[in-house]
């Protein structure tokens, strides 16, 4: 699989898709890492309510 450049948008529609689809994301472990700092970095301070299972 090569390497390619993405929107942010174009990443969180395959996120939905495979969450939906009870596809794993286990592929994208890297990039959700990366996505976790750009949501720190730009929106951090956004609220969502959340349903935290453990």
């Amino acid at each position: 699989m090569a390497e390619k450049e993405i929107t942010i948008s174009q990443f969180a529609d395959e996120l939905n898709e495979r969450l939906t689809s009870g596809k794993t994301v286990d592929c994208c472990k890297k990039e959700l890492l990366r996505l976790v700092d750009i949501i720190k970095e730009k929106i951090g301070n956004e609220k969502i309510l959340v349903d935290w299972k453990d």
